[in-house]
Formats: C-alpha cells, structure tokens, sequence
C-alpha cells in the first residue's frame, strides 16, 4: 500500500469539498475571462498597442490560457473520472463525507445505518484508494 503526503491529502480533500461547485466556480471564471473589467485607456494619442485587436480572438486565446481555468478542469475531470471508477460504496462515503455542505455522517455512521456495505478498514481503505485515485489522476502522486 502507498502512502500520500499529508499536505496532498488535505489538498485531495479540499477539492472533493469543493466539487459540487466545480461547475460554478468554471462558469464564473470563462464568465470573468469573457467580460473582464475595462480599464480606462491613459495612452492618448500613443502608438499602436501590441495586444490582438480583436476581442473574440482576445478571449479565445485568455480562455484557452488560463491557468486557474485549466486548473479548476483538471481538478473536476480528476474527481468525475475517478468517482466514476469507483464503486458504489465509495461514492456513497465521497458524497456523504465531503459533497454534502452539512455532513450528517461519519464514516462509522454510514457503516451502523447501512448505507454503505463494508466493514470499517474497508471503508477507511477505500475513502485512501480514492484520494490515491484523484492524486493520481491530477499528478500530485507520491509513491514511495
């Protein structure tokens, strides 16, 4: 069995809290790109500006560039294609664990009142198999 580094864990889990407004967080920010903040033009009178002049062209390439958007997909692929390899069980403890604003469980309340159907190493191991999975899947891995 591989270990993860603490601080990889946490970051895992802080984007499996944050993936039910993965969508939104993506909208605001193609949203942000596409109309950004116009800043008053203090170059009167001055030569040719180096930027594309066309604006479609202009949000095309920021759109296509952005690191924090580029980023902001990874992250939700990761989650999506991993949540989707797994089974039912853990994306039980993903969406009752971190998906959830509230969380009404933990991890041995999903194991008293059935809703998922394992032991308790075995939840915990595959709670550790999905973070793996998400580190994996975005890069952050570290096997020793």
């Amino acid at each position: 069995m591989n270990i993860i580094r603490s601080g990889t864990k946490k970051r895992i889990e802080e984007i499996l809290k944050d993936y039910p407004n993965m969508n939104r967080y993506i909208h605001e920010r193609k949203q942000s790109l596409m109309y950004p903040t116009q800043e008053p033009d203090e170059n009167v009178g001055g030569g040719k500006s180096s930027k594309v002049s066309r604006p479609q062209e202009r949000m095309i390439i920021t759109i296509d560039e952005d690191k924090q958007l580029k980023a902001l997909e990874r992250e939700q692929m990761a989650v999506k294609k991993s949540l989707d390899e797994s089974d039912t069980d853990t994306n039980i403890i993903a969406r009752e664990l971190y998906f959830k604003e509230h969380p009404k469980y933990q991890m041995d309340g999903l194991i008293e009142d059935g809703l998922i159907y394992c032991g308790h190493t075995q939840a915990f191991q595959k709670k550790a198999k999905l973070i793996r999975k998400i580190a994996k899947e975005m890069g952050l891995y570290d096997p020793y």
